[in-house]
Parts: structure tokens; sequence; C-alpha cells
């Protein structure tokens, strides 16, 4: 069917040359074959109808896609920039256990490092036997470490258990809130996965117009295919009802295919009958004029028939993804109005994370400074025997000094003694000769002392000490100890150089 024959109302000539008649005789049957088909396209009508139906529908989509892609974006953006506040709240709580972890690694650090060193002494202290000569002599062997009470380092050391045991509580009920607090994000997170993302929302939304101009577009061209359709139906009808005998080849056909009286009317309401009445003749100029566009047009009924249903077609694939795309819309719309109610409950419970982040420093902070201040407790007491072991060196030295000492009084007693015992020896024996000499002649009251012996003498110690002997220290051991001693002070005079650099310096 011809563009023009589709398109424009044709109206006969009225005078066409005889020759011109001949050529577009057209048989009865052929008439009336093109009258049927004709008719049978007609069924298009049902087609266009839909199409109308599409564009409409398409139409109203487009309205639903607008306004719930306004709604899903706002609520997208707003979900987005809490969600930027969420994860920096996230940040935060994790820059406030990462430091507390840290510094909670160097309090075990130190108090390991502490307790290290205070065991390392005291094993000094236990492997240091005390020298027999200190002890009694039935007594069993005793070492340093058993003159000096453990039981305040056992109980220092179960404080700090009991500390750190309440730190490592505090750390896991903060863990846990961590965890739920990720759980809460990973739900809020997963909830905003839509298969529309706000850039394919965008595209999809200039797309849909474009799909919806040319659905009107095609409705457009089914109309006017339509029309031209039933435009190539009322010449068949005009031609039948002026070709002789041709309602009675249309009624015989159309009782014979079972198509009903109404193959005359677009409506159906016009009949064989009253066509007579309804419509005037034409004349043979016209007629033949007409014949000559229906042969020409009846060759494309089909092809006008095939383009219907093809437009038709590609409607309906057109409109089905204008509805898949508002029924995406409306899926992302729900799930986006779901994680702003998770957003809402997570905003909820936000506040007892804050609580527990901020609970959890200030355990921290207070066990912290208890474990500092037993750590520097831990320190004295190693310090203590630290000081204890030199001491002991001292001791060996300073009873070594006292034997020196006591020795060489000793000496000095013995040579003094034994010159007064001759002093004695000798007035004894003058006295004894002096009375032997004139004792007889000398009156005993002439002198009261010219009788008295000779005085002995002795020396006995003043003070109040005790009378204990100072132990004999063997030299190895005296040696030994001195050289302690002398590396200890060598050492606090290189950290006493090193300590008065470093004042320079700075």
């Amino acid at each position: 069917m011809s563009t023009s024959s589709r398109t424009s109302q044709r109206q006969p000539s009225p005078s066409l040359p005889a020759q011109s008649m001949t050529q577009c005789d057209i048989s009865l049957d052929t008439l009336v074959s093109h009258l049927l088909a004709a008719k049978l396209s007609l069924a298009s009508y049902d087609a266009v109808s839909r199409a109308k139906e599409i564009v409409i529908s398409a139409r109203r989509a487009l309205e639903d896609c607008a306004v719930v892609t306004a709604r899903t974006s706002f609520l997208q953006k707003g979900i987005s920039q809490q969600m930027q506040t969420l994860r920096k709240f996230r940040t935060g709580i994790t820059v406030i256990y990462d430091n507390c972890q840290k510094e909670f690694k160097n309090v075990i650090w130190a108090l390991d490092s502490a307790n290290e060193r205070l065991e390392a002494t005291m094993e000094t202290l236990r492997s240091t036997l005390v020298e027999a000569a200190f002890r009694p002599e039935d007594e069993e062997p005793r070492c340093l470490l058993d003159f000096v009470d453990e039981q305040g380092v056992e109980t220092l050391r179960d404080t700090l258990k009991e500390n750190i045991r309440k730190a490592k509580a505090a750390q896991t009920e903060f863990d846990s809130a961590i965890l739920s607090y990720d759980d809460d994000l990973n739900a809020l997170k997963t909830s905003l996965i839509t298969p529309l993302t706000a850039r394919s929302i965008s595209e999809q939304s200039l797309i849909t117009p474009y799909h919806l101009r040319s659905l009107e577009s095609h409705a457009q061209q089914m109309v006017d295919l339509l029309e031209s359709l039933i435009k190539h139906f009322d010449l068949c009808v005009t031609a039948i009802r002026n070709t002789e005998g041709g309602t009675a080849a249309v009624r015989k056909a159309t009782l014979s295919q079972h198509l009903g009286e109404d193959v005359l009317s677009v409506s159906g309401v016009r009949t064989p009958d009253n066509l007579l009445v309804d419509e005037e003749p034409i004349s043979d100029e016209d007629l033949q004029e007409i014949l000559g566009i229906l042969e020409k047009d009846a060759a494309q009924v089909d092809d006008a028939v095939m383009e219907l249903q093809g437009l038709l077609a590609d409607m309906e694939i057109k409109h089905q993804a204008i509805l898949d795309l508002v029924a995406s819309l409306n899926t992302a719309y729900e799930k986006t109005t779901r994680a702003y109610q998770m957003l809402e409950l997570v905003g909820l419970r936000l506040r007892g994370y804050i609580f527990a982040s901020h609970d959890f420093r200030i355990r921290w902070y207070e066990t912290k400074s208890k474990i500092h201040s037993q750590l520097s407790e831990l320190e004295s007491i190693r310090l203590f025997y630290e000081s204890y072991y030199n001491s002991y060196d001292s001791l060996i030295l300073e009873v070594h000094r006292r034997k020196l000492c006591q020795d060489r009084a000793q000496n000095i007693l013995n040579k003094a003694s034994d010159e007064l015992n001759r002093i004695y020896q000798s007035d004894f024996r003058e006295r004894e000769e002096f009375c032997a000499d004139v004792g007889e002649y000398l009156p005993l009251d002439l002198w009261p002392g010219i009788s008295d012996v000779a005085p002995h003498w002795k020396f006995i110690r003043v003070d109040s000490g005790n009378n204990n002997q100072i132990p004999s220290m063997s030299p190895g051991v005296v040696e030994r100890a001195a050289k302690r001693t002398r590396q200890r002070q060598m050492a606090e005079v290189r950290i006493g150089f090193l300590e008065r650099n470093d004042q320079n310096s700075v």
C-alpha cells in the first residue's frame, strides 16, 4: 500500500480515457478477495487500541519514575551523608581502641621487663649463699633471699594480674561493642545495595522519555496505517457496491467463509441489504479509478498489517522496559526506605556505642595509672634487692676491715701485755729484794704502802659492745667482693659521665 494512498483521501477522477478503464478491469472474484482481505486487516484496530493503552501506561509510568526517582535520590543522599558521619565515628573509636591497645602492649612489655629484672635479681640473691662464717656452726646453708620477705612481691604480682585482667575485660567489652557497631554498618551497607545506582537511575531517567517519544511516534504511525486500511476497505466496499453482482458475490463469500453479514461495514452496522440505500452509485470513470487504486494498494495490505504488528511488538518491548524500570525503581525505593529505617535504629544505638567508648577509655586510664604505680613499686623492690646484694659485698669488706683492725689492736695489746708482764716481774723481784734488804729496819707505819705488792695490769673493753668474735674471711671471698664493688663504682662513674654529657649537649 503506497504512502500516498495511506495518508491522503483519494477521490475518483471525473473522467478517464476508455483505454485506462479497460486496463483497470478487475474480476469480481478478485474484487471480493480484496474486500475480504481488507476486512480482515481491520482487525488491527485492536492493535491500535493496545498501542493507545501502552502510551497512556507509559506516560503514567514516566510520572511514577520521576516521583520515585526524586524520593529515592533524596533518601540515598541523606543516608550517604549519615553513613559518612557513622564512618567518621568508627574511625574515631578505632583510634581510641588502637591507642589503648598500643599503650596496653607497652605496659605489658614494661611489666614483663620489670618482672624479668626483678626475677633476675632475686635469682642472684637465691644463688648467693651467705658465708658460713657469718652464721652459727650448726645452721644449714642459707642464701641471701632467705633473709627478705618474698610475700610482698607475690602480693604485688597478684595485684598486677588482677589489674591486667580488668583491663582485658574492659577491652573485651569494647571489642563486643565495636563488633556490634560493625555489624550495624555492614547491615546498613548491605541494605543500600540496590539494582540501580544513582548513576544508573539518572541514565534510565534520560532513556525513559526517549522510549515514550518512540511509543507515541509508533502509535501515531499505527493510527495512520489503520486509517489507510479503513480507506482501502471503504474503496473496496464502494467498488463492490457499484459492480454488478458484487453484493451477491460478497454475501456468498461471507456465508462460505463464515464471516458474517457485516463484512461490508467497518462498524458492522451497514449490511448488504442497505448498501444501496445508504450510498449513491458512481460513474464508470470513477469506478475505474477506484479499481486502479485498489489494484495498486491491495498488494500492500499484508505489509501494512505486518508493519502494524511489528510496531506493536516494538512498543510492547519498550513498554515492558519502562515497566521493568519502574519496578526496579520501586524496589530500590523500598530498599532505600528499609535502609533509612535501619539507619534510625543505628542512630538510636549510637548513644550506647559512644558510652562504651567513653567508659572503656576511662577504665583503661584508671587501670593504667594503677599499673604504673605498681610498676614503680615493683622497680623499687628490685632496686632494694639489688642494693641488698651490693651491700652484702660491702658487708664482707667491712667484716674484713674490722677483722684487720681487731688483729692490729690485738697485736698491740699482746705486745703491751708482754711488756707489762716484764715490768711486773721486774717490779716484783725488786720489791722482794727491797723488803729483804731494808724491810726489817723500817717501821711499817712510816709509809702505809711500803708493804704493797707489785701491781698486775690487764686490758678490758670500755664500750658496751658484745664480745662476738669477728669472723675471718678467706682471701678469695674478700677479693671477689672487692672486685665486684670496684666494677659497680666504675659503672656509676661512666653513667654519671654520660648524663653530664647529655645535659651539656642539651
